[in-house]
C-alpha cells in the first residue's frame, strides 16, 4: 500500500479471473444471499425476474463500459470516479467532483449498512444473539481487513467469498431436490396459483410495472462504482473478455439458485411457519444439511454480505480522501499521507454505518439495498458514466445538474406512496388503475429516466468541453501506445487527474495522454543526468 492508487485500485494489477469473481460478488451482496430469497418466498418464480435487468445489463456493462473506462482512466490517470468525471468533463469549479462524491458518500454509506443488517438477521437465526450484536460483529470484522488491506483485500477476499457462494447457490438447491422433487408442483397448491405465475398473479397495469420494475433493477449497474472500480483496476485490457466471462457464468447460476433455495422453503415449512422471510435461506440450509456442512454453507451468506460492504466502504472513502481531501483540503498531501488519512477515514464511515444499520435493523434487506443504495447510485451516477465515454456533447453542468435530478427523484419516490396517503391524494385503484400501479414501480425506473433527459436537456443548451474529439480517438489505439509502460499500469499516479495550473492560476483539467516521449524525459529528468556536477 505505497500510493493511494494501490490502496484504491490496487495499483491496476488485479488479473481477470479474480476480477470478474469480485465484480460479481461486490454487487450480490446480502441483497442476493438473503433477499432473493426472500422475494422467492413471498412472490413464488416472479422472483426470477431478477436476473431479466441484472444480466444483459451487466453484460452490456462488460462489453460496452468495461474497457473504455480502463484506457480512458489510466490515461488520464484518475483512481476514482469523481476525479474521471472532473476531468473528462474539464470542470474547474470542481462542482461535478464535489456533487459526485457527496453522492457516493450517502449512498455508499447506506448500502454498507444494508450489508451489516443482513449480517446481524442471519447471525440472530444462527446464534439467537440480539440483532446488535450481529451488526457490530459484522461491522468490525469488514471494517477491520479493508481499512488494513485497501483494493487488495478487497478484491482477494471477493474471489474466496465469491467461490463460496457461487458453491452454495449450487449445492443447496441440488440437495433440496434430492429431497423433495422439483417444487413447482407443490408451489401450484399454495397461494391460489400465484406463486407459479411469472407476474405472481398480477394482471393489468400491475403485472406490467411488475416486470418493468425487476427490469429496471438493471440500470443501476453503471451507476454503482464499486462495480465500475474493477473495470479500472483489471491489469490488462485484453483480459476484460475473460473477467465478463467468470463474471456472467457466476451471476447466471448464482441467481437462479438463490431464487430456487426461496421456492424450497415455501416447500419445506409453508408461507406461515417463517417469521420473516429474510429467515428462507439459513432456516432451509439448517434443515437440510448436517450442521458442519450448514455452517460452511452459511458462511456463503455472511461472505456475500462482506464481499459488498468492503467495496462500498472503499469507494465511499476514496470519496472522502482522494476526491474531497486532497482534491479540495490538501492538493500537496504526499501518497504516504492519503493512505494514512484512507484508514482513517475507512474507520470513521465504517463506524457510521454501524450506527446506521442500528437504526435500520427493522427494515426488509431487499428495500434497505434496492430503494436507498442501488437505487440512488444508479440514477445519480449512471447517466454521467455512460455519457462521459459514449457522448462527446456532454457537459459539466450538465452531469451535476442529472446527479441532483437523479438522486432526489430515487429519494423522494420511495417515500411518494406514504405522503401522498397522508395527504389523501393517492390515486385509487378502481378510479385510476395506471397512476396507482405507477407510483408503487420501483423508483430507479423514473429517477434515471428523468436523469438522462435532464444530462441531455442541461448539456444541449451549456457549452460542452474542447477537444473531446482527440481524447475520443485515443479509444482505436493500444493502451500502450498511449500509457508510458507497454503492456503495464502507470508506474505513478497523478490521482487528481493531473492536474496543473495554466499562467492565470486557473486549474487545468483537460486530460493528458502520457507518450513513450514522456515517459523518458521524466526517467532523464529523474537520473539528473543533466544537472552540473559540482
Amino acid at each position: 500500500m505505497d500510493s493511494v492508487g494501490d490502496y484504491v485500485i490496487g495499483g491496476r494489477e488485479v488479473g481477470p479471473v479474480v476480477t470478474g469473481f469480485s465484480e460479481r460478488a461486490s454487487e450480490m451482496s446480502g441483497w442476493l444471499t438473503l433477499g432473493v430469497p426472500a422475494d422467492a418466498f413471498n412472490t413464488g418464480i416472479m422472483a426470477f425476474l431478477n436476473g431479466l435487468g441484472m444480466i444483459p445489463a451487466d453484460l452490456l456493462a462488460w462489453a460496452g463500459i468495461a474497457k473504455r473506462l480502463r484506457k480512458y482512466t489510466e490515461i488520464v490517470k484518475s483512481v476514482t470516479l469523481p476525479t474521471f468525471f472532473e476531468t473528462r468533463l474539464q470542470d474547474d469549479t470542481g462542482l461535478v467532483k464535489g456533487v459526485s462524491s457527496v453522492v457516493l458518500m450517502l449512498f455508499e454509506g447506506g448500502y454498507v449498512g444494508a450489508q451489516i443488517v443482513a449480517a446481524g438477521t442471519l447471525l440472530q437465526v444462527l446464534t439467537g444473539v440480539e440483532p446488535w450484536i450481529g451488526i457490530i460483529t459484522g461491522g468490525v470484522i469488514v471494517v477491520g481487513y479493508t481499512m488494513l488491506g485497501g483494493y487488495f483485500a478487497v478484491a482477494w477476499s471477493d474471489y474466496f467469498q465469491g467461490a463460496i457462494i457461487l458453491a452454495a447457490f449450487i449445492v443447496l438447491p441440488i440437495i433440496a431436490y434430492t429431497s423433495y422433487g422439483l417444487p413447482f408442483d407443490e408451489l401450484a397448491n399454495v397461494g391460489g396459483g400465484s406463486l407459479t405465475s411469472i407476474t405472481a398473479g398480477m394482471t393489468g397495469w400491475a403485472a406490467l410495472f411488475g416486470v418493468i420494475s425487476y427490469a429496471a433493477i438493471g440500470l443501476g449497474v453503471p451507476g454503482n462504482p464499486h462495480i465500475m472500480v474493477r473495470f479500472m483496476g483489471i491489469d490488462r485490457v485484453k483480459n476484460i473478455r475473460l473477467a465478463a466471462l467468470v463474471a456472467q457464468l457466476f451471476m447466471f447460476a448464482a441467481y437462479a439458485g438463490a431464487a430456487l433455495v426461496g421456492l424450497y422453503a415455501i416447500v419445506v415449512f409453508g408461507q406461515g411457519n417463517v417469521a420473516q422471510a429474510d429467515n428462507a435461506m439459513p432456516r432451509l440450509t439448517l434443515e437440510l444439511l448436517p450442521s458442519v456442512v450448514a455452517g460452511v454453507v452459511l458462511a456463503a451468506a455472511l461472505a456475500a454480505m462482506m464481499s459488498s460492504a468492503d467495496s462500498q466502504l472503499l469507494v465511499a472513502t476514496s470519496a472522502v480522501v482522494e476526491d474531497v481531501y486532497h482534491g479540495f483540503i490538501n492538493p500537496q498531501a504526499t501518497e504516504q499521507q492519503l493512505v494514512r488519512y484512507s484508514r482513517y477515514v475507512t474507520l470513521g464511515l465504517g463506524g457510521a454505518s454501524i450506527a446506521f444499520a442500528y437504526l435500520a435493523k427493522n427494515t426488509p434487506i431487499y428495500t434497505l439495498v434496492l430503494d436507498y443504495a442501488w437505487g440512488g447510485l444508479g440514477a445519480a451516477i449512471g447517466p454521467t458514466l455512460v455519457a462521459a465515454l459514449w457522448w462527446k456533447r456532454v457537459t459539466a453542468k450538465g452531469s451535476v445538474a442529472s446527479m441532483v435530478v437523479g438522486a432526489s427523484t430515487m429519494i423522494l419516490w420511495t417515500q411518494l406512496s406514504t405522503v401522498l396517503n397522508a395527504l389523501n391524494a393517492m390515486p385509487s385503484q378502481e378510479a385510476s388503475p395506471f397512476l396507482y400501479q405507477f407510483v408503487g414501480v420501483y423508483g430507479l425506473f423514473p429517477a434515471f429516466i428523468l436523469s438522462a433527459l435532464t444530462l441531455v436537456g442541461v448539456s444541449l443548451v451549456t457549452n460542452p468541453p474542447r477537444g473531446v474529439d482527440e481524447h475520443f480517438d485515443i479509444f482505436d489505439k493500444p493502451l500502450s501506445a498511449v500509457t508510458s509502460e507497454p503492456g503495464g499500469g502507470t508506474p505513478s499516479y497523478v490521482t487528481d487527474g493531473g492536474r496543473t495550473t495554466d499562467g492565470d492560476g486557473a486549474r487545468d483539467v483537460s486530460p493528458k495522454a502520457v507518450t513513450e516521449a514522456d515517459a523518458i524525459r521524466a526517467h532523464v529528468e529523474a537520473a539528473d543526468y543533466w544537472d552540473e556536477q559540482e
